[in-house]
């Protein structure tokens, strides 16, 4: 069977392919059905449950990850995830969240899943992910039995339901050249600009902040909440936060547009605190630090959109932006955006599946669809700088490199030092200096010897120093990004003709 499955921070999503249809599971919760699995994690005796099953026990958990994807996203695959008291590694406890969602396809939701049937799926990562994340993503899912058939950039899968849903084959000659997707999901940010050339989806541009979503607005509710009643968030169990934050999920969703209050339903965790009612603006103005930041990344996107042949003040080239995600429903989110982009803000008809459908599209062969990804982070290196103290940082590979191209880099030079420390990196954004800016994550660290004396050796940090006579030597390095995504660099001692080469990772 295939299949698009979106892993959220709050819920995860499966869409089936049937007959060019793209159906929503729904899931047994306790008799009630339900299109999502919730992202939580308990333990309860030794135990460890996920989703509905970890609702239905929360009362009694010993420790709780309220959502694995983001518990896991700043971790190693070897990484103990802190909360439970098992303390599982990253790579473990996401396996095993993911195994809960194929059992429950299988044999507790609405698709008929035939007997023995394979479970094939197209997945979803944010865009602005780290190629540890979505490499413990994709390994995740391949532990969990399911046969990955494509990865696809989140908002780039949200645009593919969109063109899906509004830009059908009578629509082949429209101007609209492409869709801005707003992605608030529970724990990340993206935006992105997609194509629409026919059922071909090429991912522009994207901006993003990898740890800013729903749960943070949740958060800010909550604490509202509690401090109207004098209550200190640090005075309750982790399992009475959870559920209390889930009672302000349900009020952050329920909030309309010209409501005047929002009642948080703190009874079933505080019953002799019973409801809060708070004012619909004061929720709008605590929570407006983190929308306003978002809207200051739509607007980054906007303004490096003519580098790639749009004019992003022509009306008439933009389908919509398309405010997709979970936390995208808040009321607050809406009129942000509205307020800054007009009449092209275009919420998903259901918002917190519209990637899945995504996903379910661009697994379908028949669908016809072509997805042409790209890097969303900048590849470089801390090197030594020329007067060979100070540190700069080196650009290797920009971000917008097409996913599934090859490209060759050289850096060709003459040595300070005895030994080249060479710190690789990846980042969103580059600062004003040209340095590493927004979020950063360090790869490896490679020494490599420029001199000769020191070409056996493998302890060579100890051997670092300043020294004259290495400038007679040439260091030659060569980086290449293969089609699978793979950055590797061969370093070279030209005169002497020495080398060594370093796989550093992966970048897409």
């Amino acid at each position: 069977m295939e299949l698009g499955i979106d892993i959220g921070t709050t819920r995860t999503v499966v869409s089936a392919v049937q007959r060019g249809r793209y159906p929503i599971a729904s899931f047994d919760a306790g008799g009630a059905f339900r299109e999502w699995i919730p992202g939580l994690a308990i333990e309860v005796s030794g135990e460890r449950l996920f989703g509905w099953d970890a609702v239905a026990r929360l009362p009694h958990a010993e420790g709780v990850v309220r959502s694995v994807k983001r518990a896991v996203s700043g971790l190693g695959a070897d990484d103990a995830v802190e909360g439970l008291p098992s303390r599982p590694s990253a790579l473990t406890l996401l396996s095993e969240m993911v195994a809960h969602v194929a059992d429950r396809v299988r044999f507790h939701s609405s698709l008929a899943v035939p007997s023995g049937a394979a479970l094939r799926a197209h997945i979803a990562v944010p865009a602005n992910a780290t190629s540890r994340q979505r490499w413990i993503t994709l390994e995740a899912c391949r532990a969990a039995g399911l046969e990955v058939t494509g990865v696809i950039n989140e908002p780039t899968a949200a645009g593919i339901e969109y063109a899906h849903r509004h830009l059908g084959p009578e629509n082949r000659r429209s101007p609209k050249r492409y869709v801005v997707v707003y992605d608030l999901g529970g724990g990340t940010f993206d935006t992105s600009a997609v194509s629409l050339r026919g059922r071909h989806f090429d991912l522009l541009a994207s901006e993003g902040i990898g740890r800013l979503g729903g749960d943070d607005l949740d958060s800010e509710l909550l604490d509202l909440a509690l401090g109207a009643r004098g209550i200190a968030r640090d005075s309750l169990s982790p399992s009475s936060v959870a559920r209390l934050l889930e009672a302000a999920r349900d009020a952050k969703e329920a909030m309309t547009p010209n409501g005047r209050h929002v009642m948080v339903d703190l009874t079933a965790e505080l019953p002799e605190v019973g409801p809060v009612v708070l004012d619909a603006d004061a929720v709008l103005a605590v929570c407006a630090p983190l929308v306003a930041r978002s809207v200051a990344m739509i607007e980054r996107l906007f303004e490096g959109l003519p580098a790639h042949g749009i004019d992003p003040e022509d009306a008439r080239q933009l389908g919509a932006v398309y405010v997709v995600g979970g936390g995208a429903s808040f009321v607050g989110v809406q009129k942000a955006l509205r307020a800054k982009l007009g009449r092209k803000v275009q919420l998903s008809p259901i918002p917190h599946a519209a990637t899945a459908i995504g996903l379910a599209v661009a697994a379908d062969p028949d669908a016809g669809i072509y997805v042409q990804e790209a890097t969303t982070r900048h590849f470089g290196v801390w090197r030594e700088g020329d007067g060979g103290r100070e540190k700069r940082f080196d650009p290797i590979f920009g971000k917008d490199v097409p996913v599934g191209s090859e490209r060759v880099e050289t850096r060709r030079y003459r040595p300070r030092h005895t030994v080249g420390w060479l710190r690789f990196l990846e980042c969103s954004s580059l600062a004003g200096d040209g340095g590493p800016g927004g979020e950063i994550t360090p790869w490896r660290v490679v020494g490599f010897p420029y001199d000769p004396a020191l070409q056996d050796r493998d302890d060579l940090e100890t051997s670092i120093r300043l020294d004259d006579a290495v400038s007679d030597e040439e260091i030659l390095e060569t980086y290449r990004y293969d089609e699978r995504g793979t950055v590797s660099v061969r370093i070279e001692n030209v005169r002497r003709g020495y080398a060594r080469t370093y796989e550093l990772g992966r970048l897409s």
